[in-house]
């Protein structure tokens, strides 16, 4: 009945029109309302992620540019360092080593890009230096006063280099008899120990002995340039020691947008065999657009660490919220610290020769050719997700998803990381390596530190990106309801159509 009136009213109210008339404004008043409905649900929207997507390139005036170069989000580095208590008994086979964690100690952390310069190919080449400062108020710990046993890094540098070659036996008994080492770095200052130095009579010494040497009988054997050792010595400013960096801008497909192309001017490292050697993924801080539709199957994530000369590879986990943004979460699994014992694909990051492989058990990972030969290997922190034998050789680890496992969280749309858990750990190889200092002593992986660099988006820039989201479902939802209008008028003109208007 009330369709009845409507009708009538309309009828009445337009007599100066025919009935054919009627029907075509009125069919086409239906369908100019569905065609602003999509253009308000697919149009506009997809206008919104086309502005979007040119803010989230490496070009100037681009937001992503001026955060690649002044970065708004707080980036914190937080240290761990295991202090052996009983090193006086490691030659016992019934004692285990004992470690306890102490920190952890942390450090503020900026980045600046210095030696920028943008190549024909799309691609920008930079260097990146890495600034910490000291936060005690944020620390577990005094970081100037704390002290700490670990083994002698410089001397196990030298037993793995020189191991087997003809000049260790007479620097081993120059060692000896000059009394230029210990078998420890013993009750060493914190502050020593990571940035500040810690004196090497040993350091010096070598480098003194290695430039008398003739031509031709130089081993093999490449010293850091430093009076002192620490774990991060003359790394705080440095433009150089990260390396030379180059990835793609974003400005010719969005996809190429923060893609590792070169690292110290090559495709590859030498370090690592086949695909373990490739420079790929991204550098951390800046990520491809990944658009809007992930499906399920949502693929790996690559991000390069210059600290481990190659890239480690992310599955995805789940979804992520952070300040009420959506995003994805991936994490890190067994395969990055894997050489081919338990995931044949991982063979290629055995260092040893192809016959001997693969040399460590699963969960490390050899980064000695990139950290100047020392007998270092890497795990995730407490020997987590690594096989049992490791942290059973020694006393003192704890491995728990919650706080040793790798994450990182991204806005796939905008390709600009939410939060970030970098968890690493350093250990040492240690072994009888023919030098008196080292004689008998077990074949076991020492624990020696362990970082997590960390940061969480900003509110702020969290609230710019939800805007644009907000924005788009905005039109969305109004594509819904002027669907839902047109369909009334629809109808209702359906039904004048048929039983009002009629010839």
């Amino acid at each position: 009945m009330y369709l009845k009136k409507v009708a009538r009213r309309m009828c009445c109210c337009s007599k100066r029109y025919s009935n054919n008339a009627k029907k075509i404004w009125a069919f086409a008043g239906v369908t100019a309302i569905f065609a602003a409905a999509a253009f308000f649900g697919f149009g506009l929207p997809a206008i919104i992620d086309a502005v979007a997507l040119t803010e989230f390139r490496v070009k100037e005036g681009a937001r992503v540019y001026e955060n690649f170069f002044d970065g708004e989000v707080p980036i914190f580095f937080d240290i761990y360092l295991f202090h052996w208590t009983n090193p006086e008994e490691i030659r016992n086979p019934n004692v285990r080593p004992n470690f306890v964690q102490m920190g952890p100690y942390v450090f503020s952390e900026r980045h600046e890009r210095g030696m920028v310069s943008f190549n024909p190919n799309d691609t920008i080449t930079f260097n990146q230096k890495r600034i910490w400062h000291y936060m005690p108020e944020l620390s577990n710990g005094d970081y100037f006063n704390d002290r700490v046993t670990t083994l002698n890094p410089v001397l196990a540098t030298v037993g793995k280099t020189l191991e087997g070659d003809p000049l260790l036996p007479l620097l081993d008994n120059i060692i000896m008899v000059n009394n230029l080492a210990d078998f420890l770095y013993k009750d060493v200052p914190v502050h020593e120990m990571l940035f500040d130095g810690h004196p090497d009579n040993l350091l010096t010494t070598l480098r003194d002995l290695l430039g008398v040497l003739p031509p031709g009988t130089v081993p093999d054997i490449s010293l850091p340039p430093w009076e002192g050792f620490g774990w991060f010595v003359e790394r705080n400013g440095s433009l150089t020691y990260d390396g030379t960096f180059q990835m793609g801008t974003g400005t010719d497909n969005q996809i190429n947008t923060g893609v590792m192309r070169q690292w110290n001017n090559a495709p590859q490292v030498p370090n690592y065999r086949g695909i373990c050697g490739q420079v790929r993924g991204s550098a951390g801080e800046v990520w491809p657009p990944m658009g809007r539709n992930l499906g399920s199957n949502i693929r790996p994530l690559h991000l390069f660490l210059p600290d481990l000369c190659s890239a480690i590879t992310l599955r995805h986990e789940r979804e992520f919220s952070v300040h009420g943004l959506d995003g994805e979460l991936w994490v890190g699994d067994g395969r990055n610290f894997d050489n081919g014992h338990t995931i044949p694909e991982t063979e290629c990051q055995c260092t040893e020769p192809v016959d001997q492989c693969p040399f460590y058990r699963p969960g490390v990972l050899d980064v000695s050719e990139c950290k100047f030969g020392a007998p270092l290997v890497v795990s995730y922190p407490h020997f987590y997700l690594a096989h049992p034998s490791y942290r059973t050789a020694v006393d003192g680890m704890q491995p728990d998803r919650a706080r040793h496992e790798f994450r990182f969280a991204l806005h796939p749309f905008s390709g600009i990381p939410m939060t970030v858990n970098g968890r690493v750990q350093y250990n040492m190889h240690l072994r009888d390596n023919g030098m008196q200092l080292f004689r008998d002593v077990p074949d076991i992986i020492i624990p020696a530190f362990w970082v997590e660099q960390r940061m969480v988006l900003t509110r702020d820039i969290a609230d710019d990106l939800k805007l644009i989201e907000d924005l788009r479902w905005g039109f969305i939802y109004t594509a819904f309801a002027l669907c839902g209008v047109a369909a009334i008028l629809l109808g209702l003109s359906l039904y004048a159509a048929f039983f009002v208007w009629k010839d």
